[in-house]
């Protein structure tokens, strides 16, 4: 990525009502939003609309990371690994989730341990998510950007949308699922000719009202309906060894999922039409 992209993932956020968005300020002042984010992903310029940035972080400050995340502390699912909040590190190149071995056997008969963030107060409905990762040069690794809708908004559908589920060499799988109140899943699977561990590739969904479209560098990779999607939704990175990530060879220490910076976008046209809708 070239210099003048980078400098576009400073923190800034946007409160959008009835989104959740975390401060207030930005939505009175469109002109500074947009100054914020100059260029936007190529998936916006072709869309419709007034989009601007409502969430963003390159994940450098620690003070600043523990006021919008939680480190989670995880040992469920069907993979090999559990989740410690000591495995997720911030530095001067980004967030960090260090994947080792479960020396200490806590968490139950899982050989592996990861990390696993998620946002504390964050959430939007619709909009732009991307993110630029670099998976973890390790087979049997999933390295995961997901959003889940969250109990308080829920009501009867439960959902979760996976921006990506990374798999090493080159395996780009992307999911819109619904748990409750009945299962259904929507996905495919996207294999670049490149090796996604030797450099940053940036993964993006645009969540619509009617659709999802799925993008992996800017080119999109799958569209579906979106008829099960309709809450506000929290952000999660995660990685874990697992079967369904395919066959590891026993040694992840020193691994790691890196992640150089979140990018959120909110339409406000969309926003007025709901705040209307609701009126």
């Amino acid at each position: 990525m070239n210099e003048g992209r980078a400098q576009l993932s400073r923190r800034s956020f946007l409160t959008l009502a009835g989104f959740g968005v975390a401060s207030a300020g930005l939505l009175a002042r469109p002109a500074l939003a947009r100054a914020l984010c100059p260029n936007l992903p190529s998936a916006l310029q072709r869309a419709s609309g007034d989009w601007q940035l409502s969430f963003t972080d390159n994940f450098t400050d620690n003070a600043g990371f523990d006021q919008r995340w939680v480190k989670v502390t995880d040992s469920g699912g069907e993979t090999k690994s559990v989740r410690r909040p000591e495995n997720v590190t911030i530095s001067g190149a980004g967030l960090s989730l260090n994947l080792g071995r479960n020396r200490d056997n806590r968490g139950g008969n899982r050989p592996f341990v990861g990390g696993y963030v998620r946002t504390k107060d964050f959430r939007q409905r619709y909009g732009y998510f991307e993110c630029e990762m670099k998976i973890a040069n390790e087979a049997g690794v999933n390295n995961a950007f997901w959003l889940t809708s969250v109990p308080d908004s829920e009501g009867d559908k439960r959902f979760e949308l996976d921006v990506v589920e990374a798999k090493f060499p080159n395996l780009v799988h992307v999911t819109a699922r619904q748990w409750l109140p009945v299962k259904k899943v929507l996905s495919k699977s996207y294999r670049p000719r490149l090796k996604l561990a030797n450099e940053f590739h940036r993964y993006g969904m645009l969540w619509s009202e009617d659709s999802f479209k799925f993008y992996f560098d800017e080119k999109k990779i799958f569209e579906a309906v979106n008829d099960f999607a309709h809450t506000p939704a929290q952000l999660l990175f995660s990685n874990a060894v697992a079967s369904f990530a395919g066959k590891d060879d026993g040694d992840v220490d020193g691994a790691a999922t890196s992640i150089r910076n979140i990018r959120v976008f909110q339409n406000t046209e969309w926003q007025e039409l709901q705040v209307r809708r609701c009126s």
